[in-house]
């Protein structure tokens, strides 16, 4: 009778261990997919988050998309070797100039582009040289207005000129930066271009 007592209890302890196990196994599983959902509405958070002050980088895909579902937002557009950009701190320049009137704008360098997206870069071009004469940001390079799924540029409408593409190569040739005072002052002036046409034409920014 002992030893049947016995191997009773050892193949009670057995069981209560695979049920432990179990349980445990159960628990693991039910923990990493609770983990993996907030994982979800954590990257879901981080890909609806508005832009920051500043300059923010855009992909032109998602430029477009803004522009034809009427949004309305500032983007800086140039064409210019990755080097060059780093060397003179364009972006450096831009972004602090932009934190000072407490903007936000986009960007996007279409030098970086494939061969698809850049003809669709080429059809936009065309659109606006069809459109107005004068400073063109997909040529020229500069600040750009995007409103009424149009681009439109404040030089262009102050019948100014800026040819920012070309200041890039200059600078970078004679180790200039945006940041030194008389390229600075330029970009400030371009940015102040901005928010003037934005407020004479009453453009109710999107962001």
């Amino acid at each position: 009778m002992s030893k049947g007592c016995m191997g009773d209890d050892g193949n009670l302890i057995r069981k209560r261990m695979l049920f432990s196990l179990i349980l445990i196994s159960v628990l693991l599983v039910l923990s990493a997919c609770g983990g993996s959902d907030s994982a979800a509405e954590d990257n879901s958070d981080e890909a609806t988050e508005s832009p920051k002050t500043g300059l923010n980088e855009i992909t032109l895909d998602d430029m477009i998309t803004k522009k034809d579902n009427n949004e309305a937002f500032y983007v800086l557009i140039y064409d210019a070797q990755q080097d060059y950009v780093k060397n003179t701190k364009l972006l450096e320049a831009y972004d602090k100039a932009l934190k000072d009137k407490d903007m936000t704008a986009f960007h996007v360098n279409l030098n970086t582009l494939d061969d698809e997206q850049k003809q669709k870069v080429d059809d936009i071009r065309e659109e606006y040289s069809n459109r107005t004469s004068g400073h063109n940001p997909f040529e020229d390079g500069g600040m750009a207005v995007v409103h009424g799924g149009q681009f439109n540029s404040a030089f262009e409408y102050y019948g100014k000129s800026w040819f920012l593409n070309m200041v890039i190569e200059e600078a970078n040739t004679g180790d200039n930066t945006f940041l030194d005072d008389d390229l600075y002052n330029d970009v400030k002036d371009g940015v102040q271009n901005n928010i003037d046409y934005v407020k004479k034409e009453g453009i109710n920014l999107t962001y």
